[in-house]
């Protein structure tokens, strides 16, 4: 490989050759963009490929914004493909979990393009932010995998951590792994010496000053369990000034009923065992017992011999308390859930599986051995959403942004059975944004459904039986109109009356198909408008004139009372106008009904007011039209003379419609309406 040296960008370090290994430890955005922007830009102003894997707390539209303002040209830079800028989820866990072998493939595969394509090598920038705590320690392998292998490849790696986010332990096994140690400190850019370089003692001490502000205790120990460094994490968990402890023995810090316990461990490390999180009592100067997480390292000479060992604690007294007490309250919990008869359940996307507690066999009639072994096929076979919840948005907005849920499901029993279940959880978040599971309780809600059904049942025969009733006046109504009729001579009295009695039959018909459903509250548009329209042609039939009826209603269209009564009435005043008016002197004619609608969205003020949010309505265009011999010349559309027409212009108002009249060629009224 070619040893020419490569500028870094960075002034603290200056130039590097090929193979170099960087890491930063950071605590804001702005501590990484200082370093990276320049790092970047040094890289793409001497033809290197770049890749920068962003994650928490910088996107990659961030990072290009902070890169344009560096780099103008920035955006020629990304189209010709010379800087890739890629989210972690996309590079580390692109097969859904960290691998670690395909990550350090792919780079290879990106540098042998990069060189094919003319450029002198790769520069690389990745943050494992974002990445499950379980993946972790196996990223901190990778950067064991990639400090041992990058020296033979034409590369340069900066790998940034968040301080914040990890634990002395894992800082200083990923910074040993490192030839450049970079951390931002009161807004001053400070380099650990070169790891490779130091001896591993200077160096964990070197490493130990990072971790300051973690408060873990960090000291180093001969193998014989005497103290030789102490930290200021050290002196605020035990109590101990490194002045008053430094040559003293280790056992100094182990309770009574844990004489020889460290000594134990220190021989176990020896002999190759790992002392990692190690959780145990410990003695504080003033007499007070903790409860501690001990992590040992080795520390080795230049033979790769064991000389010391690095001791990382953390006062873990309270989480402890914690645990105990939320031990407790799940307890509690579970024995409330059984009594109570529900099932409360943990959901895991990532594995597909799921665990269960409460009263399981009461519910389901499985036994808790039967139903822990379960996996995904539980919901897959026995759990399934209700009619209910087949359109539920909420639900769907729920498990992509997060939050509360409740739905209703049916649940198969192990007798075949089944029963309603009520669903009660809350999505969790990854920092990614996106879901990584659920917790939620199952209720047995069977016995509330029978008794929703039978009310239900109860108040549509209710609903039936009072449509049925109006329906019988109104048509009482129609009779006593059509025998009053008969009383006079005035063919336009007896015209008054039988427009009042269409009118009253175009109501009777709605409550008609109302109480012949199935206790719905909204009507098919088309069957009802049929009716009413055949039934004005019965009315009028006795008229010497052939009139074709082409009627094109849009199926699927259903309305409320409170559009389709306004409706009716509108249709059966033009309908009626023109069977009466449109074919005077004419044997023959058509009338031409069409009902469509068109989807359209608008806007309005939210709750709060500030702010306008979208809502989607469907507009509908009523279309009532002849080829008759048209309306007459004086006809005022605004202020309309006849009685029937003033009705129209005041249903159509009433819908919150507009009224479009054309008088070529006949007669033809455009309606448009719209039903939020």
């Amino acid at each position: 490989m070619k040893e020419s040296l490569r500028k870094s960008g960075i002034d603290i370090i200056g130039d590097i050759p090929w193979g170099t290994h960087i890491c930063q430890f950071y605590q804001t955005k702005e501590d990484l963009m200082d370093t990276l922007v320049p790092y970047f830009k040094t890289g793409l102003e001497n033809n290197e490929f770049s890749m920068w894997i962003t994650s928490e707390p910088l996107e990659v539209e961030d990072a290009k914004e902070f890169l344009r303002v560096a780099v103008p040209d920035i955006d020629s830079y990304l189209e010709k493909g010379q800087i890739q800028i890629i989210p972690y989820y996309r590079f580390y866990t692109e097969e859904g979990a960290f691998d670690s072998e395909r990550v350090l493939n792919v780079l290879v595969e990106k540098l042998n393009k990069a060189l094919a394509s003319g450029y002198d090598g790769l520069r690389l920038s990745g943050n494992a932010l974002c990445l499950e705590k379980k993946d972790r320690s196996d990223f901190v392998n990778h950067e064991i995998k990639l400090d041992s292998d990058i020296g033979n490849y034409q590369m340069i790696a900066l790998c940034t951590y968040s301080l914040d986010r990890f634990d002395a332990p894992e800082v200083i096994e990923v910074a040993i792994n490192h030839q450049f140690v970079l951390i931002k400190r009161e807004g001053k850019l400070e380099q650990i010496k070169n790891s490779r370089c130091e001896k591993e003692e200077e160096k964990i001490r070197s490493l130990a000053d990072i971790v300051e502000l973690s408060n873990d205790a960090i000291l180093t120990i001969s193998l014989d369990g005497t103290i030789t460094s102490w930290n200021k994490g050290a002196e605020q968990i035990y109590g101990y000034l490194a002045k008053e402890i430094i040559g003293k023995p280790i056992s100094i810090l182990e309770p009574s009923v844990l004489v020889e316990e460290t000594e134990e461990l220190i021989e176990l490390f020896k002999q190759g065992d790992k002392i990692h999180n190690y959780e145990t009592l410990r003695l504080r100067e003033d007499g007070r017992i903790i409860t501690v997480s001990v992590t040992f390292s080795p520390i080795l000479d230049a033979s790769k011999k064991l000389v010391s060992i690095s001791v990382i604690s953390r006062d873990i007294t309270r989480s402890k308390r914690v645990e105990e007490k939320l031990r407790k309250s799940e307890e509690r919990y579970r024995i409330a859930t059984e009594q109570t008869g529900q099932v409360v359940y943990e959901y895991d996307l990532r594995t597909d599986k799921s665990s269960w507690a409460g009263a399981i066999e009461e519910v389901t009639g499985y036994s808790f051995e039967e139903f822990q072994r379960f996996g995904k096929e539980v919901w897959l076979k026995n759990i399934h959403l209700t009619d209910m919840n087949s359109r539920d948005e909420k639900f769907q907005s729920a498990r992509k942004t997060g939050g509360r849920f409740k739905e209703e499901l049916r649940l198969r029993k192990k007798d075949g059975s089944c029963i309603y279940v009520e669903n009660n959880g809350v999505w969790l978040m990854g920092d990614n944004g996106q879901p990584y599971g659920a917790i939620g309780v199952l209720k047995d809600i069977t016995e509330r459904k029978k008794t929703e059904y039978f009310l239900k049942s109860i108040e549509n025969a209710r609903k039936k039986e009072i449509h049925h009733r109006i329906k019988n006046n109104l048509q009482v109504i129609s009779s006593l109109l059509d025998l009053q009729a008969d009383k006079f001579n005035d063919t336009k009295v007896v015209e008054a009356f039988r427009e009042s009695q269409n009118r009253v039959v175009s109501m009777a018909l709605i409550h008609e198909e109302l109480h012949e459903g199935k206790g719905s509250e909204v009507l098919k548009s088309s069957k009802y408008l049929e009716r009413l329209v055949e039934n004005l042609f019965q009315t009028y039939k006795s008229r010497n004139v052939d009139i074709r009826l082409n009627m094109d209603l849009e199926e699927n269209i259903f309305f409320g009372m409170d559009t389709l009564v306004p409706l009716g009435l509108i249709v059966n005043e033009l309908v009626s106008n023109s069977l009466k008016h449109a074919f005077i002197d004419r044997d023959d004619g058509q009338i031409q009904i069409k009902l469509f609608k068109e989807e359209s969205s608008g806007y309005k003020d939210n709750i709060a007011g500030s702010k306008q949010e979208k809502v989607q309505s469907t507009s509908f265009i009523l279309i009532i039209s002849d080829n008759g011999i048209g309306m007459p010349g004086d006809f005022d559309l605004k202020n309309p003379a006849s009685l029937g027409m003033q009705l129209v212009t005041t249903l159509i108002d009433q819908l919150e419609g507009k009224l479009e009249l054309k008088k070529d060629n006949g007669t033809k009224f455009t309606i448009r309406f719209t039903v939020a």
